[in-house]
């Protein structure tokens, strides 16, 4: 049966992301003709010609060296001799398949370059040698020029270079030696671990060497650890190594078909305390590579070599059969059980430095340190910032409540005749309400801690700023409310109205900011916008077109503000001003009918510092002044307006004061 060569490659799926698949289809070649041949002393030499039209440019060495053009590999095995040459004319041929070879590895050459230049001397018998070459290339035949001679020298020798590397593939090809080098070692990894690894060196254009053999040596300072495992009735091999090397930041686990790297993954995903480098005895760092070879996944490799061929849905029972997940996780399993010694005492200083952030920081978590939740923060990666594991434990948080949700599901479904004295139904309720009860005070104790971040923001704001001046009073006005909008567009979440009174939170309409034009309960005229308007109980929407219980005016002063020019209004005018304003607007009911407001109490909160101006101004209507010495305080008889000047001082300290004993409870700290 004939081959036609450019339709078999063109059929060939090799991603463009993974140019090096023939560099390493030519490595196992000369590695198993090292091994046909017998010799003890096996050597495989790799040269890399550049692209000279190239020009270097500044940056990284992958950037300032030239793209790769030509790969020569060249070594002493037993050659092209009557039988491989067979073989390899031979598409898809089954001479190696007892070493897992597919047959296709030499199409993969012409898929990545352009054509491939064979010349190998071997020994045909006990007294002749032979040269043979050939060009392999992209045509329907695929050989061409082969010429087989007597060899002038007598020793093996055969070269493969590869031309010409295409362009789509160029792109991804590593340009720098220790890149290729540490790519080679990592696909040829178990080759190296048995140590019967030929010597295998890599050669430059511009006479830079790296030999592989070595580099293995030195960064895999230690002998792989092996643990061993059955599954589904196939016997997997895992193989870790410390690698030691600065040019890996990552722990890996990679999937081996017959002693080559396929695919593979951060071994950080499926445990998060290998998320960075470790430290060993000595105080080396490295990263774990972990190799998993077993003759399942030798079976299971595609022709390419670039993927398996498992189970898609682990809930199929196929007898023998898996799917990836079951292999991960018992991957995981032996990766863990190698890792412990090193992996302890870096638990040990997360666990710290999570207690030590909750206890600071965060005690709304302060439940997950239970001894029932110590798995779940053992997946919170180590080494982490505060604002990194503020948002791990707010996740862990949110898995916990869905758990619990799912089991108040499960016992909605029990029914009460099977639960009734049920021992399993009274401790699954039991734990339920236990949970329960944990997550309500987590939820109180989150919103503790907001009132205190709010708190401390205030206090903040009422110090002198880097400018060397004071912060607006819009600042202080948006830590309480926020601006330009009511009470139909604010969550109950985003204000903070207990900063200046508790009660100020259960009102039916509050405006801040907005023109009295727009009030829905006042519908006044003019451009006047209180800073806020805080209507109580509005009876003038119910059916008995009551007026409102109360109305509270707040209206915020610059901190530290002291120009207020006589001829101008003063803050008292300026909400006796807004009172009248709503008093005399014509307010609507649901219907849209005119309603009479009526002898409604107002309330007027004026907060500012208690300047010498503003105490002037307090002085001259009039104002009583508190006992504290914080603010001022005057009824309003004609207007019916209870008015108070109060100092921020007074506000921030009041507010402190009413949630101290919240803070203690919690443990965390105000000043």
């Amino acid at each position: 049966m004939q081959v036609d060569i450019v339709g078999r490659i063109r059929n060939l799926q090799l991603p463009v992301t993974q140019p090096l698949i023939p560099l390493f289809e030519c490595l196992v070649n000369s590695i198993e003709s090292i091994e046909d041949s017998g010799i003890k002393s096996g050597r495989i030499d790799v040269y890399f010609d550049r692209d000279a039209r190239q020009v270097a440019i500044a940056g990284t060495e992958e950037t300032t060296l030239a793209s790769i053009r030509d790969v020569t590999i060249v070594d002493n095995g037993a050659g092209f001799n009557d039988g491989n040459v067979k073989a390899f004319f031979l598409s898809d041929s089954t001479r190696k398949a007892n070493r897992g070879n597919k047959g296709i590895g030499r199409f993969t050459w012409l898929k990545v370059f352009s054509e491939a230049i064979i010349d190998s001397t071997y020994q045909q018998d006990s007294d002749s040698w032979m040269r043979r070459t050939f060009k392999f290339v992209l045509t329907t035949d695929g050989v061409e020029s082969e010429q087989v001679d007597d060899a002038v020298t007598k020793e093996h020798r055969t070269s493969v270079k590869l031309t010409r590397l295409r362009t789509e593939y160029e792109k991804h090809f590593p340009k720098s030696l220790e890149t290729i080098a540490h790519k080679v070692i990592d696909h040829l990894l178990i080759h190296f671990v048995d140590g019967r690894c030929p010597q295998i060196t890599l050669h430059d254009a511009d006479g830079q060497s790296c030999n592989l053999n070595h580099v293995f040596a030195e960064e895999a300072k230690e002998r792989a650890q092996e643990v061993t495992f059955n599954l589904k009735g196939h016997n997997f091999k895992v193989t870790v190594l410390r690698y030691q090397s600065s040019a890996v930041k990552n722990h890996t686990i990679s999937y081996c078909a017959n002693q080559r790297e396929v695919l593979d993954w951060r071994a950080g995903k499926a445990i998060p305390d290998l998320q960075g480098r470790l430290t060993d005895e000595q105080g080396e760092q490295f990263v774990f590579r972990t190799y998993v070879s077993g003759p399942y996944l030798d079976a299971k490799v595609n022709s390419e070599r670039t993927a398996f061929m498992f189970l898609q849905e682990a809930d199929l029972d196929f007898p023998g059969e898996m799917a990836r997940e079951e292999l991960d996780a018992e991957v995981v399993l032996a990766l863990k059980q190698v890792a412990e010694p090193y992996t302890t005492q870096l638990r040990e200083e997360k666990r710290q430095v999570i207690e030590s952030f909750i206890q600071q920081d965060a005690p709304q978590y302060r439940f997950q340190l239970q001894e029932r939740y110590r798995e779940r923060l053992e997946r919170i990666p180590a080494n982490i910032t505060r604002d990194q594991l503020d948002i791990e434990l707010y996740k862990t948080q949110k898995d916990i409540e869905l758990d619990h949700r799912q089991r108040a599901a499960e016992i909605k479904k029990v029914p009460l005749e099977t639960a009734a004295g049920s021992p399993e139904y009274t401790a699954l309720y039991e734990q339920y309400l236990d949970e329960e009860n944990e997550l309500g005070k987590a939820a109180l104790a989150k919103y503790v801690v907001h009132r205190r971040t709010i708190l401390e923001m205030l206090e903040t704001a009422l110090t002198i700023q880097e400018t060397g001046a004071y912060a607006r009073e819009d600042l202080v006005h948006s830590l309480i409310y926020p601006m330009r909008a009511d009470s139909e567009e604010v969550e109950f979440s985003r204000q903070n109205l207990w900063v200046v009174d508790e009660r100020l939170a259960y009102h039916t309409y509050l405006a801040s900011d907005l023109p009295m034009a727009r009030l829905r309960a006042v519908n006044a005229a003019g451009g006047d916008e209180p800073d806020l308007a805080v209507f109580n109980t509005a009876r003038a929407f119910s059916e008995t077109k009551s007026p409102f219980q109360s109305v509270v005016i707040v209206e915020f002063k610059r901190p530290e503000r002291n120009e207020y020019p006589a001829r101008d209004e003063s803050p008292v005018d300026q909400v006796l001003r807004y009172v009248r304003k709503i008093k005399e607007g014509q307010a609507k009911d649901k219907d849209g009918k005119t309603i009479n407001v009526g002898p409604i109490p107002f309330y007027a909160y004026i907060l500012c510092s208690l300047t010498p101006r503003i105490k002037s101004i307090a002085d001259n209507h009039d104002f009583i002044k508190t006992p504290d010495n914080e603010g001022y305080f005057k009824y309003h008889q004609s207007l019916g307006c209870y008015i108070e000047i109060v100092s921020y001082d007074k506000v921030l300290n009041d507010a402190k004061k009413r949630n101290r004993a919240f803070f203690e409870r919690l443990q965390i700290p105000i000043s």
